[in-house]
């Protein structure tokens, strides 16, 4: 304690407040050490391969005032190389039946068979795939459809809101069952 003086004649005692502040730089080097630790950085499934559109007013001007655009990659936007798979689940979350645009598809078997005549079809164009699923359909049932797809040469596969499926007129290219 200490003394001080207010007023002439007078003493009064104050306390002086330790503050620990080794065991708070402990506690904060060792949340530092565990986070470093237990960092898992992140692995290609997370990756998300967007293709943005070039807007030139978005773009940052050139020399004279005037935007440049980029010129477009050379990709296939339109949705003739894109198929609709749907995939419905039952109540216990197999796969209950599965549509290839608006047709019927019995099995996985014929959906590669029929995946890999679109490849031939489109003579080295990319084929991709838009699965639309039921939000009851197990995760298994899921990949398997994904692995058909995969192995008969599907270039891309993306998943797609069950509400954003177009209507059952389509865009597809008609061939033979």
């Amino acid at each position: 304690m200490s003394r001080t003086r207010r007023r002439p004649g007078r003493l009064e005692m104050t306390e002086e407040v330790q503050f620990p502040v080794t065991p708070m730089l402990d506690m904060a080097f060792q949340l530092l050490a565990f986070f470093v630790l237990t960092f898992q950085s992140p692995t290609s499934e997370t990756h998300l391969d967007l293709s943005l559109p070039a807007n030139p007013a978005a773009m940052p001007a050139a020399a004279r005032g005037q935007a440049d655009p980029i010129p477009a990659r050379r990709e296939d936007s339109d949705l003739e190389n894109d198929l609709w798979i749907r995939a419905e689940a039952d109540d216990l979350g197999e796969l209950r039946s599965l549509r290839l645009g608006e047709a019927v598809v019995p099995d996985l078997g014929t959906l590669g068979d029929r995946l890999r005549r679109y490849t031939k079809v489109l003579e080295g164009r990319p084929l991709r795939v838009r699965l639309v699923a039921d939000d009851g359909l197990r995760y298994e049932q899921a990949a398997r459809v994904i692995a058909t797809c995969a192995s008969a040469g599907v270039a891309a596969i993306r998943l797609a809101d069950p509400g954003s499926a177009p209507s059952p007129s389509g865009n597809l290219p008609r061939i033979a069952p």
